[in-house]
């Protein structure tokens, strides 16, 4: 008979994320969002997009827009270095997997945070913009802001993000709503 004088042990469950700088500042995503993580590359832009989406990419014949994290968070656009970087991720839109590209100045590390350690924004009022982020979590010896990826992009990007994805290398694709998405754009992004 086995010793049931044994009580079950708690297991304290972590989530991984991401963590990641841009223009020195430290953030996170949730490592559930990330499909991989790639050099910078080549970018083409698309034409009438905001000015915080630089273009697409090809990859392995997806095509894939790219932000650029800093220019969307209303921070200076930065140089490309030899660590700048390109996190493709993938966030669920009206059911669909969507899948987009992060521009960020480098990537740091993976880290373990328990969800008890992350705090809300707090608020200190209607001039904050805190949409953006999921919550800060309390390191030892500093606060990481942990970003909520699918509100970052608004609903005319999740449109021109779904039309792209779908969209047919090499064919033509039906691309009268992404031009109408782009004029929207163009009307405000948030």
């Amino acid at each position: 008979m086995p010793n049931q004088s044994l009580k079950p042990v708690s297991i304290i469950e972590k989530d991984k994320y991401l963590a990641f700088e841009l223009n020195k500042t430290p953030y996170a995503i949730s490592i559930s969002l990330v499909k991989e993580i790639m050099e910078y590359i080549k970018v083409d832009p698309i034409p009438m997009s905001p000015d915080f989406i630089i273009g697409a990419i090809n990859l392995r014949g997806d095509v894939i827009p790219v932000f650029d994290l800093s220019v969307r968070l209303g921070k200076p656009q930065q140089t490309c270095t030899n660590r700048t970087c390109i996190i493709i991720a993938e966030c669920l839109y009206n059911e669909s997997a969507i899948v987009i590209g992060l521009k960020v100045d480098m990537v740091t590390k993976v880290i373990d945070i328990l969800q008890s350690d992350i705090d809300d924004v707090p608020s200190i009022g209607g001039q904050f913009q805190s949409r953006f982020v999921y919550g800060l979590a309390k390191l030892e010896d500093k606060i990481l802001t942990i970003l909520n990826i699918l509100r970052i992009l608004t609903l005319n990007n999740l449109e021109l993000v779904t039309e792209l994805n779908h969209a047919q290398l090499g064919g033509k694709a039906d691309m009268s709503n992404t031009e109408q998405i782009h004029d929207e754009a163009d009307d405000g992004d948030d």
